[in-house]
């Protein structure tokens, strides 16, 4: 049982370390916000000077307007709102494996809804797609008898979800008409190595044969990131600040405190605060190297100011490199967002099917018990937990 009053007495004495944290925080801001509104082609070709070549290594990544002007750099953007396209949406969820229970199991549900908004052919349409996995389908594939982790249960759900998209892209037909596919997360694999050439900006292979079919078809695959934690744009300001000539981190004291660590990493969104209801970024683009080349299925993004937050937007280059394509998903995602209360509502319904409740699992667990005869169904743990005995 937590001791509340134990509990309140730590929050206060925290509290004071968290507002004066924050204080700096907000003069970090302006100053770094100051620098990037003020930005010219001069202070970018110091930056890019800074920068390692192809062959060089790197540890920080930047960012950079992918076609506007750089004294834009900061400035919000008015939303041009569709209210006819189609979206598709879908999400995932998964329970945890139990072993307090004598046939263990997980499931993945994944549900996809499928919304055209037409003033008079509108149509909302969804389906669900569960599966369950059971006795050697439980073990991770790199070690016998080594229960799945979290993350790699989440993988496979993800790989779900994936061909969710790539069987609704493959499946449709071209048109002219705006459509628009909307995943709930990162399009950006962040779990390749740092010091790949393309780090920041790709997606993963089966996102990438997405893309290519999407492209051929008219059809935008974007990423949207509620509350989104990263902290790049602000690199910007520390690189320039740099006393080196070539970027070279490792070879800096962590002892020393550098120009470039007097202003920590920032959040974009924090930079981003300004924009109204209804407004978005630049357009932005990653880079890690100085001379980067481009490819279809990188990713750029953009942050929209929703209403409620200011959300990240992931778009594959193929869409980004026609503006007027890009800046009617913006406007589709935006209505999507004042119909759903600062989300996507094509999103939130496809979270809503794809939810796992106890009852769903409860009657799974009966499902089991009559599959496999077991004395003790369930550990005198959970059997404890499950009867509410203290």
């Amino acid at each position: 049982m937590l001791d509340l009053h134990n509990l309140a007495q730590q929050i206060s004495e925290k509290r004071n370390i968290i507002l004066q944290k924050e204080k700096e925080i907000e003069e970090n801001i302006r100053e770094v916000f100051n620098f990037l509104s003020f930005l010219d082609k001069q202070k970018v070709e110091k930056v890019l000077s800074k920068i390692p070549r192809k062959d060089e290594k790197n540890e920080i990544l930047f960012c950079l307007p992918y076609y506007s002007n750089f004294d834009e750099f900061m400035k919000g953007f008015s939303c041009e709102v569709q209210t006819s396209y189609e979206v598709f949406a879908v999400d995932g969820s998964n329970t945890e494996i139990d072993r307090h229970i004598s046939q263990p199991y997980y499931l993945l549900n994944i549900a996809c809804v499928e919304i055209a908004y037409d003033n008079e052919n509108s149509s909302f349409n969804y389906q669900t797609y569960p599966y369950i996995y059971l006795d050697e389908e439980l073990y991770s594939r790199k070690e016998a008898q080594v229960i799945k982790s979290s993350s790699e249960v989440s993988r496979e759900r993800q790989t779900k979800e994936y061909m969710a998209i790539l069987e609704y892209v493959e499946n449709s037909i071209p048109k002219n008409e705006l459509r628009l596919v909307l995943y709930d997360g990162n399009l950006i694999d962040w779990t390749q190595d740092r010091q790949g050439l393309r780090f920041g900006r790709r997606a993963n292979l089966e996102l990438e044969r997405i893309f290519s079919l999407a492209k051929q078809k008219n059809i935008a695959v974007c990423g949207f990131i509620s509350m989104p934690k990263n902290s790049i744009i602000s690199n910007l300001y520390r690189i320039y600040n740099c006393e080196k000539m070539r970027i070279d981190c490792k070879e800096c004291s962590r002892e020393e405190k550098k120009n470039c660590e007097k202003i920590e990493r920032i959040r974009d969104v924090f930079l981003f605060s300004h924009l109204r209801s209804g407004q978005h970024s630049n357009v932005f683009y990653t880079l890690g190297r100085a001379f980067d080349e481009f490819e279809d299925t990188d990713i750029a993004f953009v942050y929209l100011a929703t209403g409620y937050e200011i959300a990240r937007i992931e778009i594959p280059v193929y869409v980004a490199k026609d503006e007027k394509w890009l800046k009617k998903c913006i406007g589709a995602i935006y209505h999507q967002c004042q119909i759903g209360f600062g989300y996507p509502i094509s999103l939130t319904h496809a979270h809503e099917f794809s939810t796992i409740s106890h009852q769903d699992k409860a009657a799974i667990e009966n499902m089991l018990l009559e599959v496999r005869d077991a004395i003790l169904p369930y550990s005198a743990k959970k059997n404890n937990k499950v009867k509410r005995i203290v």
